[in-house]
């Protein structure tokens, strides 16, 4: 599963829980376009891919295009990973090097990538980031 959401000002939420299939990613990236152009000023987004082991070619070619194409609608994108997943922070520092926007960014601790985003939030788009971390912290349950 992997979708986005535009609930508050200009912050733009990304969830990613593997697997995903190729009509998943599709709809994933109908379902940016649809947030980005519908935005009045640039967004800012924060991903969270804390439980994400790593990614295919296939899903590292559709994001690469997909921000490329959204590049100047973005102000700031905050990648969070696992700390411990040293394999793909490095997989998506290279996902988004090829991206070619300085503005986006990976990050091992909830702290770095809220530090990051915190210039560019306001007051309500910084608790709704909070709470959009805070609900994806917990570990997902076994099924």
């Amino acid at each position: 599963m992997m979708c986005v959401r535009h609930e508050v000002g200009r912050l733009a939420e990304v969830l990613y829980r593997p697997p995903l299939s190729i009509e998943q990613l599709s709809a994933f990236v109908a379902d940016v376009r649809r947030v980005v152009e519908r935005a009045s000023t640039p967004l800012v987004f924060v991903c969270d891919w804390r439980p994400v082991d790593g990614f295919d070619e296939t899903f590292t070619d559709t994001i690469v295009w997909t921000m490329r194409r959204d590049n100047p609608r973005i102000l700031a994108n905050g990648v969070l990973v696992s700390a411990s997943n040293v394999r793909l922070f490095d997989q998506v520092d290279r996902l988004l090097r090829e991206a070619k926007n300085p503005a986006r960014r990976v990050f091992k601790s909830r702290a770095e990538v809220v530090a990051f985003l915190d210039p560019h939030l306001s007051d309500d788009e910084r608790r709704r980031r909070d709470q959009f971390l805070d609900e994806n912290e917990r570990p997902i349950a076994a099924a």
